[in-house]
């Protein structure tokens, strides 16, 4: 039995050593990086709408819509004198279509256009780099895959490469990315080995390798207590 054991603990160290040593590390980068600043929270501001200054009732409004239309809330930013303010938002999706009022004036807003969001972009960003270029994006790239098309993509020429990804319809940063936070996403993808999709915590290959390192625990234990538990000897 234990010479299976220790056959065993063995085969199951050469297959694990490279993982395992690649949890360790991954695990120590992540914890060692700040979170708020992988997420570059640092870089941007993040102003809250006032909702005291809803003037208008929402029944105002939904009057304009068939009895089928849905109502939510929402903002929208805007720049009043360089002074950067979130305006309370009424969403309203009636017939496939939706439509976005201000809850200040109930006056029916446009669409903002790219001119509007480099000039958001640049008052909610609180780095020391200058725009470079912006895009609107209808395929997003794999580091924002699961927020809503379209986005704008907004690039800043600073140390950090900061790209920030902007809401068409709001003008708010849904995301942002930097370099630290693509160090922080590589250590995530060894760590959970998910080497597609960086998200699948849950996947095969990592709960696989999980048991077998459990394994490899406890038939080391097993090994250990065997080398070191107390002997019997005869009076």
């Amino acid at each position: 039995m234990m010479k299976w054991c220790r056959r065993l603990h063995n085969w199951l160290g050469l297959i694990l050593v490279v993982q395992i040593l690649l949890w360790f590390l991954s695990g120590l980068v992540m914890a060692v990086l700040p979170i708020e600043q992988v997420r570059g929270e640092h870089l941007h501001t993040q102003p809250v709408p006032r909702w005291q200054q809803a003037l208008v009732s929402p029944a105002s409004v939904l009057e304009h819509h068939s009895s089928e239309a849905s109502f939510s809330i929402s903002q929208q930013l805007t720049l009043d004198n360089n002074q950067l303010s979130a305006m309370p938002v009424y969403v309203i999706d009636d017939a496939g279509q939706r439509f976005r009022y201000s809850a200040s004036s109930g006056k029916l807003l446009n669409t903002l256009s790219e001119q509007d969001i480099t000039r958001l972009a640049q008052a909610q960003y609180t780095g020391n780099g200058a725009l470079s270029y912006s895009q609107l994006l209808q395929q997003l790239p794999a580091e924002v895959k699961h927020l809503p098309t379209p986005q704008w993509q907004v690039q800043f020429n600073d140390d950090n490469n900061s790209t920030f990804y902007l809401d068409p319809a709001t003008g708010a940063v849904s995301r942002v990315r930097t370099s630290l936070w693509r160090v922080f996403d590589f250590f995530w993808m060894l760590h959970i080995m998910d080497y597609d999709e960086r998200s699948n915590f849950n996947n095969p290959l990592l709960i696989s390798t999980a048991a077998a390192s459990l394994l490899f625990t406890l038939t080391g234990l097993l090994l250990l207590w065997q080398r070191y538990r107390p002997k019997r000897y005869l009076a």
